[in-house]
């Protein structure tokens, strides 16, 4: 089993770094009906200076160029802004730059935004509380802040499963957090919660460990844990199997949220 301690911020810049390609890859990273959704409720505006934080292979800075003046793309791993940048050049995009940035330290002005969206990041933010305060800094008041990440449902049980097999699969995890825990971090960073979405995203297993780009060891580990889950798990997370017993998908929750600072 993978440790379970907390992760180092060079260890998730070593893992983003060295799995850099298969996530810029990824069908469900660059295609997911998701990115409609987010776009959706930011509502890009012609004049909007954007901030994508953790961009990972850029796909929601790619998707929201086109509405925008200006999109800066930062993460804390030099080897995704690499990825950014070929993207940026292989489409013609030019109102794309790319910043290698600390959410937990954001190396731009205080209210420089008019809006901010990260997707599928924070579970690997160290200091979430610090992290949203620095988000709502470098928005102007009134700004946007669009949210994307996977939920943890509030029953401990369904918790603690999704948060285990997620931290095995991938030691730089650190959690997701319930959606009651998200409006707590917004509220105390001075945002105003607007709509909320939760939708069900279904991953297929072998694929979401390559990824990942986990040893056997590793991937013996995971696939004991879905096969030893609760009834409970097995049902919220729709854990499927082929007839032979070898397992193929799990269904987790996602979480979509619009903020503004007030």
């Amino acid at each position: 089993m993978a440790s379970m301690s907390q992760p180092s911020k060079d260890d998730i810049k070593h893992q983003f770094g060295r799995m850099s390609h298969a996530y810029v890859e990824s069908v469900t990273h660059a295609k997911g009906h998701d990115l409609q959704l987010l776009l959706n409720l930011l509502a890009p505006q012609v004049g909007m200076s954007v901030l994508d934080v953790a961009t990972g292979g850029g796909h929601t800075a790619l998707a929201v160029a086109p509405y925008v003046q200006e999109v800066v793309a930062s993460d804390l791993t030099p080897e995704m802004l690499e990825r950014v940048q070929e993207l940026c050049q292989a489409r013609g995009v030019t109102n794309i730059s790319t910043q290698v940035a600390d959410v937990e330290d954001l190396p731009f002005p205080d209210a420089a935004f008019d809006a901010v969206t990260c997707r599928i990041a924070p579970h690997h933010f160290l200091d979430i509380e610090r992290a949203v305060h620095e988000i709502a800094r470098v928005l102007r008041r009134g700004g946007i802040f669009v949210l994307e990440d996977s939920l943890a449902p509030e029953a401990q049980e369904l918790d603690q499963f999704i948060n285990t097999v997620e931290k095995m699969r991938d030691p730089t995890h650190v959690r997701s957090y319930t959606e009651m825990e998200w409006r707590r971090f917004l509220e105390q960073a001075g945002f105003r919660v607007g709509e909320t979405q939760i939708f069900r995203k279904t991953h297929t297993i072998a694929d979401w460990l390559r990824r990942a780009g986990v040893d056997d060891a590793t991937r013996q580990g995971v696939y004991q844990a879905f096969v030893e889950a609760s009834p409970a798990a097995r049902e919220h997370y729709e854990i499927s199997f082929q007839d032979d017993g070898t397992l193929v998908t799990f269904t987790d929750d996602k979480l979509l949220l619009r903020a503004e600072k007030a």
